[in-house]
């Protein structure tokens, strides 16, 4: 009887890995006729469906001893890119927020990139919470990267966590009068820091400057795993039923957020925006001179400029320059000076009027110091 059983969960194992080879066949497919999109949807809705009444079983839901276990997250570990989400209500937006949204002013000035949902080991990236080393298994890591100019300006947020599993008797209670599918025991709480984002300006090569920044509150959400397999991650927000396709990856790209949370925060959301406004003052100042009021600006921003540039003397040597330089060069710095004002600009509106996140379900605690 063993062997019966022991087979018979190997040719489920093997109709689902199948399934999931059709699944990347269905997101891998392009297409910009709006009917054959949603007969896409339909068919990757359907695809999903199959893995998850192929995966989901009793062990996995009714809490003994063996379903507990906290190694049971270990193969959910590694580096996924969001390949497609599939909301439950129209016009949902629960990955990036502001930042993906279509009719977003984010959008109409960056294009998106790349979207990443990653599992690492706990404490891998050395910032989480000693209090939780007892019941976090791993860190959620969610990066959203938006490109402008041809790659020139550089927007990457992202948002880490401790993934800690909810307790048998949480799950039982949430799934009392569950209308949507039944949280499974590889539910996680994922208690975000606040989102980090990171201004970014093409040097040399494909190497880029950042300026980071810790903006808003610290958030926690809800995200189940109703199916995985060495290709294939399907989660579900915790609290609306959303899935979220994820695909493993091995790209460079996907290991980008390791170098950006090394990187020290440039202060708080007041002081990044000053410094901004600096910029932005001594750039219109040089492209425009008095005509714009750049001048005033300068002005009250004087300080923070001379920083920026790291000395005062060269500062008003440099603005005094503009006056007596050739008019090929001056037209030059105009130029230059006139898209610096535009970046600084766009970074000003974005810093202004951003969020950053995959669902949230209402656990939002009170803002960080540092914003």
């Amino acid at each position: 009887p063993t062997s019966t059983v022991g087979r018979g969960r190997q040719l489920q194992l093997q109709a689902a890995h199948e399934s999931s080879n059709e699944l990347l066949s269905l997101l891998s497919s392009n297409t910009d006729d709006d009917g054959e999109k949603d007969q896409d949807e339909d068919r990757i809705k359907s695809e999903i469906a199959s893995l998850e009444s192929s995966f989901l079983s009793s062990t996995n839901t009714t809490g003994t001893n063996e379903s507990n276990d906290p190694k049971r997250f270990d193969p959910l570990i590694g580096l996924y890119e969001v390949k497609k989400v599939l909301t439950t209500k129209k016009g949902d937006n629960p990955v990036g927020g502001k930042w993906t949204r279509k009719n977003g002013l984010a959008q109409k000035l960056f294009q998106t990139r790349t979207m990443f949902q990653h599992l690492v080991p706990f404490n891998a990236t050395g910032l989480s919470l000693a209090l939780r080393s007892e019941t976090a298994v791993a860190e959620a890591i969610n990066v959203i990267s938006l490109d402008a100019l041809d790659g020139l300006l550089r927007i990457a947020i992202i948002l880490r966590g401790d993934a800690v599993p909810l307790s048998l008797e949480e799950r039982l209670q949430l799934n009392t009068n569950r209308t949507i599918t039944p949280l499974t025991n590889l539910v996680v709480r994922a208690y975000f820091d606040p989102p980090r984002i990171f201004f970014g300006k093409r040097k040399k090569g494909n190497n880029y400057s950042y300026l980071p920044l810790k903006l808003g509150p610290t958030s926690s959400v809800l995200l189940d795993t109703t199916f995985y397999d060495s290709k294939v991650r399907v989660g579900m927000g915790g609290t609306s039923g959303t899935r979220f396709v994820f695909t493993s990856t091995a790209e460079e790209e996907a290991k980008e957020y390791e170098a950006l949370l090394n990187q020290p925060s440039s202060g708080n959301k007041r002081k990044v925006l000053t410094r901004l406004c600096a910029i932005m003052a001594a750039s219109l100042y040089v492209a425009f001179g008095r005509s714009v009021g750049a001048d005033k600006l300068l002005e009250i921003y004087a300080s923070k400029a001379a920083s920026i540039i790291a000395n005062a003397k060269i500062t008003a040597a440099a603005l005094g320059l503009v006056k007596t330089l050739k008019p090929w060069t001056m037209i030059g710095m105009r130029i230059m000076a006139g898209v610096s004002s535009v970046i600084s600009g766009i970074a000003l509106l974005l810093i202004l009027f951003s969020s950053g996140g995959i669902e949230r379900d209402g656990m939002e605690r009170s803002p960080s110091p540092s914003t």
